[in-house]
């Protein structure tokens, strides 16, 4: 007997029998392992071992067996696989995975790529009644069987009639056939476990990672390095590996790769194997990811880097009017665009190849529809950012900005020349229009706060080269945007975060590339709608672990830890510095310490994987933030150096000749998380330190805690406390000369 059973099937009267059952199918309506960008929701990621449901076969006399169908075993994955990953394949396969793989996926086909594999699964010697796939109802989606053929005997030869044939000769059937007596052998689960093993990242990992991250340069100017747990060691290493890995990427032109040389990927909705020497982006400069980028070379002292890729920014922003691009007859001028030194690849290529939304048709805009270059506006006022903060860095210099008056005049004409053309850019109400992620055709803070924030930058560059009248305009354009952003992006209490750009409240964060870590320099009605925000924003996180996993670890992750840490509601900011921890160490992975694009992770069973492009600029420089934040050296304001730590629970800080910002002064800092109402610190200042008063920011302390005990160099005082956050601290003012 050869019969071929489309699944579901049933039988009421004639139910029929068989030795075996060739299933058709082995892969799942989600044929990836999670989400783009990956995901903290258990329902929404499909890992290695996991059971996606059953295949029910139920007998006349009521009794059933149930096929377990779990990936690597009995299901198994397109996506990613086709690319021949590793471990199991390409140049960069471990000896043994692809045997072991092999030994325990029991698809037939699957391996190889087929569009439809096939499973053998021995029968009971009883009438069958129905045999059907059930899905796990803890799982979105589910798993793909859609027929199958009965056979009564040991068959030999081709099996046809069905979805795809079977060739029952094959050897491979002897050796992976499901048999009724153990559908799930303990060998199976074991060899499983092993894979897993490799590919992903566990609890048990971090219990045993390095009491001490051993720096290779351990005695290098600028070290940053935090300690008190093995979390926190972790932490060490990521910021090493990664801030040597930025500025290894940062050309001698300034160009800065998005991707580094040869970067493999784990791709967005990849299940565990990666792709070796991927460069997903290694020929893109990106105006988002450079502005971060830069920035957070210029927060780690890494000057020279961060002025030659302003430099190599700026020469880009120009490509507009050097072409002499028009758009309806109107001249369009310089912006930075998507990604810089690709002017118009989303005009050009991803909206008519992948049907990027635009509303800039042919039939609306004519023969130059494309010529605007899908503007970035987040990314361009970023990339303001970041040129205010290099020249606040290296001394606020007349003569830098005379000498790149071209395109700074240019970045901020063109928020301008919005405004003034809303036909051509869709600006309207005092908000700039955006097709880019940060916007996707709408209004956002992500892209409006740093426009907004970049022209107050500029008008105070233009004031110090005595440019007044463009000050003022700037500032007036400024003020315009600030009142548009209050307007339209607000709700009554707090910011309206559906229209926040990405996934969080990005004002807080964005007001510390401008004013510093200390949210009293920041305008305060904005820090009160960020704080009354806050719970909703931090909802999503706080239930899944406190991994925002599902937006990228820059974009989700680090954007909420970065507010956790500013509004200083430390109880949630030390779970999520730990967390960041973790999500950025795979110690069996290549480059254990780099950051990963995203990643998926299921805090329940303990278990995190890493997804798409490693050490992805942005994200990297993101992360690399939240270590900023955490070490408190603020930018300088006028002639207060504010040093305002906010540690995780049991972690220690050191920092050696760190520069301070917009100074030329190096610090050396020691402090650790209080305990018992005491804490204590260290400072040592170096450099031109006239007039120059530090003050220190004692905490994190309980609230109903109302005077501490704290030490500054050796000088101890009961100091009263003030709340902030869900903590009170309190500050010491001390002469930073030291006398």
């Amino acid at each position: 007997m050869n019969q071929w059973k489309t699944f579901p099937y049933r039988s009421e009267t004639d139910a029929v029998s068989g030795r075996y059952l060739y299933a058709v199918g082995g892969f799942h309506s989600h044929d990836n392992g999670c989400p783009g960008w990956g995901s903290s929701d258990p329902a929404r990621i499909r890992f290695i071992g996991d059971r996606m449901g059953d295949l029910v076969i139920r007998y006349a006399d009521g009794s059933q067996s149930r096929i377990p169908l779990v990936f690597g075993y009995t299901l198994w994955y397109h996506s990613i696989w086709m690319e021949h990953p590793a471990p199991f394949l390409s140049d960069e396969a471990v000896p043994g995975m692809a045997e072991l793989l092999q030994s325990v996926l029991a698809v037939e086909g699957a391996y190889e790529g087929k569009p439809l594999g096939v499973l053998r699964i021995e029968l009971e010697n009883k009438a069958i009644t129905e045999i059907f796939v059930e899905a796990n109802p803890e799982k979105e989606g589910t798993p793909l069987y859609c027929g199958g053929y009965l056979t009564d005997e040991e068959p030999a030869g081709i099996l046809s009639g069905g979805e795809r044939e079977a060739d029952a000769s094959n050897p491979f059937f002897a050796a992976h056939t499901v048999r009724p007596s153990d559908v799930y052998p303990e060998a199976c689960k074991k060899a499983l476990q092993k894979i897993c093993y490799v590919l992903h990242t566990f609890e048990a990992d971090f219990a045993e990672a390095p009491e001490r991250f051993e720096d290779p340069e351990e005695t290098r100017d600028g070290r940053l390095r935090f300690g008190g747990s093995r979390l926190a060691e972790i932490a060490s290493g990521v910021i090493y590996h990664n801030m040597k890995n930025l500025t290894a990427r940062t050309d001698e032109d300034g160009f800065i790769h998005t991707s580094y040389q040869n970067a493999p990927s784990w791709r967005y909705d990849g299940f565990g194997p990666y792709v070796p020497h991927a460069n997903s982006y290694t020929d893109s400069f990106y105006s988002r990811d450079g502005a971060r980028a830069i920035m957070t070379l210029n927060g780690f002292g890494d000057l020279a880097e961060a002025e030659r890729a302003c430099h190599f920014g700026n020469r880009w922003l120009m490509y507009y009017p050097e072409q002499g691009l028009t758009i309806k007859g109107v001249p369009i001028p310089g912006h930075f665009s998507v990604i810089i030194n690709k002017p118009l690849i989303y005009s050009t290529i991803l909206v008519p190849q992948a049907n990027w939304p635009t509303r800039y048709t042919k039939e609306e805009f004519g023969e130059g529809y494309q010529n605007l270059g899908n503007q970035e506006t987040d990314g361009h006022g970023l990339m303001m950012l970041a040129n205010y903060n290099v020249w606040k860095n290296l001394g606020c210099h007349k003569e830098w900005v005379l000498e790149n008056w071209r395109y700074l005049s240019e970045a901020a004409e063109w928020i301008l020349w919005c405004f003034d053309h809303p036909d051509l850019s869709f600006a309207q109400d005092g908000l700039l229009y955006g097709e880019t992620e940060a916007a996707m055709n709408d209004w956002t803070l992500y892209a409006n706060v740093p426009c907004y924030l970049g022209l107050l930058g500029y008008a105070e560059m233009a004031e110090a080269a005595q440019k007044t009248r463009d000050a003022e305009a700037w500032r007036a354009c400024a003020e315009s945007m600030r009142a548009g952003i209050e307007r339209r992006l607000t709700k009554e209490n707090g910011w309206d975060l559906k229209h926040c750009g990405f996934i969080h409240d990005p004002v807080p964060t964005m007001l510390s590339d401008f004013y510093g870590y200390d949210t009293a320099d920041m305008p305060s009605e904005w820090v009160l709608r960020s704080r009354d925000s806050y719970p909703e924003d931090i909802r999503y996180p706080a239930e899944h672990g406190f991994y925002g996993a599902s937006g990228g670890i820059g974009y989700d992750h680090s954007m909420i830890t970065q507010n956790a840490l500013l509004l200083d509601q430390m109880e949630d900011a030390s779970r999520l510095m730990e967390s960041l921890s973790k999500l950025s160490y795979s110690p069996r992975l290549p480059e254990p310490y780099l950051i990963p694009e995203g990643l998926s992770v299921d805090a329940g069973k303990g278990v995190l994987r890493r997804q798409g492009d490693l050490g992805n600029l942005v994200q990297l420089a993101e992360a690399m933030k939240c270590y900023l934040i955490t070490a408190g050296i603020s930018p300088l304001r006028g002639k207060t150096l504010k040093i305002m730590p906010r540690l995780p629970k049991g972690w220690e800080m050191e920092l050696q000749k760190f520069s301070v910002q917009n100074t030329g002064v190096r610090i050396s800092v020691k402090t650790s998380h209080p305990e018992n109402g005491r804490q204590s610190a260290s400072v040592v200042a170096e450099g031109d330190l006239t007039e120059l008063q530090l003050q220190f920011r004692f905490g994190p302390f309980p609230l109903d805690l109302e005077q501490a005990e704290v030490t500054l160099n050796g000088k101890t005082q009961k100091v009263a406390l003030f709340p902030s956050g869900d903590s009170k601290w309190a500050w010491v003012s001390a002469d930073a000369a030291g006398e």
